[in-house]
């Protein structure tokens, strides 16, 4: 059984897609673990110190080699010159970020449980910090033991670190390490179904004559740590998709509208349907106060509209990635543009949204409404 003992940070709310177990309680183990844990405190290194919290060490419980005890994962300081704080109500107080003198050293001890003791088998160092987040256990694959990894995070001026562990054995134990800031973002979530944990780090950077494009990452489990698979950029492809679906619009080329526009399943019933029905579920009136150019309230398109020769579709200027990002991956977002037929215009609203796994061959889709 995984228990998680910890404190549960600043930065909760950014953990994207991770699952974590309740937090510390005023005695949070007892009997042979605290025995355990006592006994791993006592085989620290040298001038290493126990990070507590209302008198107990900070401490995750896991089976880590499989022999049906649980391991003991425990984070300490090193004190310097009689610095060092130890109380993780202290540490975690965000006004810590802006006191030079409150660095100090972090690491991370893995010690394997026995019957009656517990050695240290890694020491991992994760630098000198000045406040403490959050520290949690998370799956690597779907409902595996192992591989795994342990969450350390640290906030910071430009945002929040996080610390991964990746432990893959009990001998094979790596560091990643990534920035999350205001131009920086991540997703924690498995995007290609193949039952890994995959992180995809989204960057906006100003380019000229763009805007501000978003940079898409893709790391995936590489057996021992994650590396970074494939990139897209944002603006860019949806600048093309929305161009694309343009041209097929304004020549009524529907079949191939719904075959690029739509999921899958969505253009099959599109096609079945056809334009004068499945057109009214992509396309709707924008939402007040946005009217049709008329000044009448706007409605959909109806069938009549369809035989008209379409003159124009307008889109507004889009200048940054549209799309917010939530636990569940990014959101959709509402388009609204301007169709012009013979003798009226139109001002219509449709939704569009990214594909779970966005680093295939389609990146977008608008979603029947």
């Amino acid at each position: 059984m995984d228990r998680f003992i910890g404190f549960l940070g600043v930065a909760l709310g950014l953990l994207l897609g991770l699952a974590h177990t309740p937090s510390l309680h005023s005695q949070p183990y007892a009997g042979v673990l605290l025995q355990a844990v006592k006994d791993a405190v006592r085989n620290l290194p040298a001038g290493h110190e126990a990070l507590q919290r209302e008198g107990f060490p900070q401490v995750i419980f896991y089976d880590l080699d499989g022999d049906g005890m649980e391991d003991l994962f425990l984070l300490s300081t090193k004190k310097t010159e009689g610095m060092g704080v130890t109380d993780l109500k202290i540490l975690s107080d965000y006004s810590r970020v802006f006191e030079a003198k409150a660095a100090q050293p972090f690491f991370l001890h893995i010690f394997l449980r026995r019957q009656t003791s517990s050695s240290l088998v890694k020491t991992i160092d994760l630098g000198s910090k000045r406040v403490f987040g959050s520290f949690h256990r998370f799956e690597i694959r779907h409902g595996a033991r192992i591989p795994f990894g342990i969450e350390v995070t640290f906030p910071n001026r430009v945002g929040l670190e996080r610390d991964w562990v990746l432990v893959s054995s009990s001998s094979r134990i790596e560091l990643f390490v990534f920035q999350e800031q205001h131009n920086v973002k991540s997703y924690v979530k498995d995007i290609n179904g193949d039952g890994f944990l995959d992180l995809v780090l989204f960057e906006d950077l100003f380019e000229d004559s763009v805007g501000y494009e978003t940079y898409a990452s893709w790391y995936q489990w590489d057996g021992t740590t994650y590396k970074r698979f494939r990139s897209v950029n944002i603006l860019r492809n949806l600048r093309t998709f929305l161009q694309t679906i343009r041209q097929q619009i304004l020549s009524k080329n529907w079949d191939a509208f719904f075959q690029y526009a739509l999921q899958p399943q969505d253009a099959s019933y599109a096609k079945a349907s056809g334009p004068e029905v499945a057109l009214k579920r992509i396309f709707r009136a924008p939402p007040p106060p946005l009217y049709s150019v008329s000044g009448a309230e706007a409605e959909s398109p109806g069938i009549e509209v369809l035989q008209k020769k379409f003159i124009d579709l307008i889109y507004p200027e889009i200048l940054e990635n549209p799309f917010s990002l939530r636990e569940e991956g990014p959101e959709s977002f509402l388009l609204t543009f301007r169709l012009v037929v013979e003798g009226e215009s139109f001002l219509l609203s449709t939704r569009v949204s990214m594909y779970k796994n966005f680093f295939g061959e389609r990146l977008f889709h608008l979603i029947l409404q």
